[in-house]
């Protein structure tokens, strides 16, 4: 059990504690209410709990950060792209509280597994849309042309077997109608100039890659900017969004009866964000109902991660 601090969760977007037993979230609520249930109940000193951060798109290859050092950014899963042995050493060195989903390359091997990846240009050379989850890398805006037309045909099959795209460059805006169209989720790198304000409001699934070394810095990435959206539905993208993009749809939220995947911040202060193209808008009243997030100004310090 934990006190003294804030929870990020719109169960109680005004929770100070939270309770978690046998690996599941058991307690949401106040600290009076804390203490009464365990006496011993740990003091946050005024620190913050999130759900993990799902990194929703790693190539693991020798440029990629370690499990290690990507569990003590703050990210308590992984969606790995690589080839077999690859995707297995990077599992294999994986702290235990590190969720690894696996995508390996599509091949011959393949036969009987749930999930693979493949490339655009594989993809579009084969007969016939594999029947499992496949995670389709998109190097530029005319493969992704190409690739929609082809799931366009199958559309019922793609998403019946939870096809994504990992889009590896900043998408243009005239892409952005058919990404909403497709029905199939889409992780981008918010680092590069992305028009996510018009992707969620086109219906697409978004969620995030990450190429900076703190997952914080990807969510203020999606927030400033032409194309910004709310801290809320950034970090969404973060958490929530990508379990979904993974068949999880129950994961990255704090609630009892969820996973209680937890993670403690020192943060400077919380705030609640409203995306502006031409500033961040930040309050501090409480009356919104609304949990609240770091403060991601760019004059501000972003959050480190603290172990419970």
């Amino acid at each position: 059990m934990y006190f003294g601090g804030d929870v990020y969760s719109s169960v109680d977007p005004f929770a100070t504690a939270l309770g978690s037993a046998d690996g599941k979230v058991s307690f949401i609520g106040s600290d009076e209410a804390a203490k009464a249930l365990d006496p011993e109940a740990i003091d946050l000193g005024e620190d913050f709990l999130t759900p993990g951060f799902v990194h929703a798109g790693l190539i693991v290859d020798d440029s990629a950060p370690s499990a290690a050092d990507l569990y003590a950014q703050g990210f308590t899963h992984v969606h790995a792209i690589g080839t077999a042995e690859a995707v297995a050493r990077f599992a294999a060195d994986a702290p235990e509280a590190l969720s690894i989903v696996d995508y390996p390359q599509l091949d011959s091997g393949s036969a009987g597994t749930r999930r693979a990846s493949i490339t655009a240009a594989d993809l579009l050379g084969l007969e016939e849309l594999p029947a499992l989850s496949l995670f389709i890398l998109v190097a530029s805006d005319d493969q992704l042309t190409e690739v929609l037309e082809t799931l366009r045909a199958d559309a019922a099959h793609a998403q019946r077997h939870g096809y994504r795209l990992r889009l590896d460059f900043a998408v243009p805006d005239d892409q952005v109608e058919a990404l909403g169209r497709s029905g199939i989720a889409i992780t981008l790198d918010p680092a590069r100039p992305q028009p996510l304000a018009q992707l969620l409001a086109a219906g697409a699934q978004v969620s995030f890659s990450h190429s900076e070394t703190s997952p914080w810095a990807g969510v203020r990435d999606a927030v400033v900017g032409d194309g910004g959206i709310g801290a809320r539905a950034a970090f969404n993208a973060a958490t929530r969004f990508a379990h979904r993009a993974a068949g999880n749809p129950e994961g990255g939220v704090l609630a009892p009866g969820a996973d209680a995947d937890i993670v403690r911040w020192k943060v400077e202060r919380l705030v609640v964000q409203v995306a502006d193209p031409r500033v961040a808008a930040w309050s501090t009243d409480p009356r919104s109902g609304t949990p609240g997030l770091p403060e991601l100004s760019p004059d501000v310090a972003l959050p480190t991660r603290v172990e419970l």
